[in-house]
């Protein structure tokens, strides 16, 4: 039976897009029979908490939780609980002096992110473990991307190989390409993540785009995926109208106006609604004036509630964020989009890997920024209660599962 040992800061009963990834392969690895041990925050700092995500961890994997700096209790102190912690959507312009000047800090001066300082514990929980259990593997992922470091010194010092998996690009990561760190900032990210890169026995990458971009070194293309067990129980209620959903975070780069300009040029009754979005003030008063009570704003929701809103919907939005390098973004939530059948309208690059996705998978049109009227002639010619019936199994959590296995030590590569 392989053992594999998995370094993750978010876990359940840590809720949104950065536990679901995980969650789902620990499901599909465990099914083939491999013994799996995670290591992750205590008190760590989420976005979300959803428990009810912890009924999904199946009771062979082991966990072991070591304890996280509570950064957000420090952040408040620091700004006098002026500013929220920044989860990934670093927006200087949005914040206070004082929290500008501390944003300009964990830029320049925190590398490769805030989370580092939760790898001392991290690390002795997983030596720990490693003296006293073998394992054939480590897989660090991140972000935070500072969880690899714990990677690179555990291969180092015990020799045992070690994978990385990168949801997300690391120096080009979106909030980084829209709030630039110095030169010698750059040239210290630049460094670790070749040498960790490199120093890794291979590389579990989100998208053939980020693969490019990265620097040289082993890879496997690793799609996020959707589980067919999750939408189990799931079926479409019909409404009496357009019902427009975006599901998840708004982050820095996305803007709501470009949901606006869609809604405005809209021919038949709608609702729009924002689950677990977290608007600013200015974001909800904003979009309150101009919609009115055809406005519709739902705090964060247990996953399957959140999935059971994708499936109750005649359109999912999907927004790329705006940065250079964008085109190999490919978020959690469109896998689940997927899932849920129900159209999906992306904003971004016509020739991303979003893009390519939908449109291999027939399940909705992608428009850029520039082309929102044209979106608009869509989306009013879709039929209420038409869903996708694309072909999306090649993107299910078992074929990602398989692929990753094939990856791993004493496992036919690709």
């Amino acid at each position: 039976m392989m053992k594999l040992l998995l370094i993750s800061y978010y876990f359940p009963p840590g809720g949104g897009a950065a536990v679901q990834r995980w969650l789902r392969l620990i499901r599909c690895l465990t099914d083939r029979g491999i013994d799996l041990s995670v290591v992750c925050s205590l008190g760590g700092d989420y976005p979300y908490s959803d428990p009810s995500l912890l009924a999904k961890v199946p009771s062979a994997v082991r966990v072991i939780r070591a304890q996280a700096p509570n950064m957000s209790a420090l952040w408040q102190r620091l700004t006098r609980k002026q500013a929220e912690l920044p989860y990934g959507n670093i927006d200087p312009a949005s914040m206070n002096l004082l929290a500008r000047a501390l944003v300009y800090i964990r830029i320049n001066f925190i590398i490769p992110d805030l989370r580092v300082f939760w790898n001392p514990a991290a690390y002795r929980a997983a030596i720990k473990e490693l003296k006293h259990r073998p394992y054939d593997a480590v897989i660090t992922t991140g972000p935070p991307h500072s969880s690899h470091l714990i990677g690179y010194r555990l291969k180092r010092e015990t020799g045992i190989p070690w994978f990385t998996d990168f949801r997300d690009p690391w120096l080009d990561i979106h909030y980084l390409k829209l709030n630039p760190p110095c030169l010698l900032a750059r040239m210290v990210h630049s460094y670790l993540q070749k040498k960790i890169l490199r120093g890794s026995n291979g590389n579990f990458i989100i998208s053939e785009a980020i693969a490019e971009a990265l620097p040289e070194a082993p890879k496997t293309i690793l799609y996020n995926g959707y589980d067919p067990l999750d939408f189990e129980g799931l079926s479409y209620e019909p409404a009496s109208m357009l019902r427009i959903k975006y599901v998840g975070q708004l982050t820095a780069g996305q803007d709501p106006g470009l949901i606006l300009e869609l809604c405005s040029r809209l021919q038949s009754r709608f609702e729009l609604s924002f689950i677990g979005t977290g608007l600013s003030p200015t974001q909800s008063a904003q979009l309150r004036h101009a919609l009115g009570d055809r406005l519709r704003c739902v705090s964060f929701l247990p996953h399957r509630e959140a999935l059971q809103e994708m499936v109750n919907s005649e359109l999912l939005l999907l927004i790329i964020n705006d940065y250079e390098g964008n085109a190999g973004m490919l978020t959690t939530k469109l896998f689940e989009y997927l899932a849920a059948r129900s159209p999906i309208l992306c904003i971004g690059p016509t020739d991303g890997a979003a893009a390519r996705v939908i449109r291999d998978t027939e399940s909705g049109k992608v428009f850029s920024p520039s082309c929102i009227s044209a979106a608009a002639l869509w989306v009013n010619s879709l039929v209420p209660g038409r869903k996708n019936k694309g072909k999306i199994d090649s993107y299910s959590v078992d074929k990602q599962a398989d692929t990753l296995i094939k990856a791993l030590p004493g496992q036919n590569s690709y």
